[in-house]
């Protein structure tokens, strides 16, 4: 689960970088570049893939992977920006705590995942810890509108990484990263578009290094670690780690920028952390672990 917490740790960098980039370009335009570079930067690995004939497409695996890219990219990014936009960065903060949470349920209800009550357990603190690290939002800027966008997010990225499972038993995650990104792109770029309120670009270095950063670092290596770690990891599991994201955030602007945090702030974080350790103690039980198994003991039966 090391590849988690790579990946975690990246995105937790992405609350700074984004607040520099969003300095000099509007919101949705510097995901767009990100988009873009990430697309741009990934082209020899998918090169790669079709010249090295890792595998062959089907129309099904097509489909598969473009809604992938539309749901990991484009559509979780727009929900999350309209709701941000609307409501509290507080409550919005909150509520995609809720993402562990979420992502078991959506396995149970849809994928036919069993999680152990310990995961639902470590689910909920993790929320409690978030809610805890990010404090009370002021009820005067929330909005249930943008709270229910926010909300919806949290259901896309559940199903997103139960999906991505199934993509993973057949394309390795150095060439599932890429051919996501880039199909995510180029079907959701056109409707990113719609929800750029300001096209004007003002260039520095600092913003331009920003969002390149966004796009190789949290975008294309995060991506892949995420990935890698999914391939070997129950999806239930995995959605614990999603907390850890705001923490590394967190922790970045108390060093980086010298934010100050609170008692209560230090206790969530506590919280998620300690969630996502006790996390990686569990065993897998994810069905490639149980077939295994399974064909484990039909050879010593045979052998009986």
């Amino acid at each position: 689960m090391i590849y988690f917490l790579l990946a975690t740790l990246l995105w937790g960098t992405s609350f700074i970088a984004g607040k520099i980039a969003f300095q000099t370009v509007d919101p949705t335009l510097a995901v767009m570049f990100r988009l873009l570079i990430s697309s741009v930067v990934l082209i020899p690995l998918t090169l790669s893939f079709f010249k090295k004939k890792i595998y062959r497409l089907s129309k099904r695996d097509f489909l598969l992977l473009t809604a992938l890219g539309i749901l990991t990219y484009p559509m979780t990014f727009m929900l999350e920006f309209s709701g941000l936009s609307l409501t509290s960065a507080s409550s919005a903060t909150t509520i995609i705590g809720l993402g562990p949470i979420m992502v078991a349920l959506i396995g149970a209800l849809f994928f036919k995942e069993k999680a152990s009550p310990l995961v639902y357990l470590l689910g909920i603190t993790s929320f409690i810890g978030v809610a805890l690290m990010v404090g009370n939002a002021d009820l005067e800027s929330v909005s249930y509108l943008g709270c229910l966008f926010v909300f919806c997010s949290t259901i896309v990225v559940a199903f997103w990484v139960q999906l991505s499972k199934k993509a993973l038993k057949k394309i390795p995650p150095l060439y599932y990263t890429p051919i996501c990104i880039q199909l995510g792109t180029v079907f959701g770029l056109p409707v990113l578009s719609l929800f750029v309120k300001n096209w004007t670009i003002l260039l520095s270095t600092e913003g331009v290094a920003s969002i390149v950063y966004l796009a190789v670092f949290c975008s294309v290596l995060a991506g892949i670690f995420w990935n890698k770690g999914l391939e070997v990891t129950d999806p239930s599991k995995s959605g614990i780690f999603l907390s850890l994201e705001p923490v590394f955030g967190v922790i970045f602007a108390v060093v980086l920028l010298g934010e100050e945090i609170s008692f209560l702030s230090a206790v969530g974080i506590a919280l998620v952390i300690i969630s996502a350790a006790v996390c990686m103690l569990l065993p897998q039980t994810t069905k490639e672990s149980i077939e295994v198994e399974a064909n484990f003991m039909e050879i010593e039966n045979e052998k009986i």
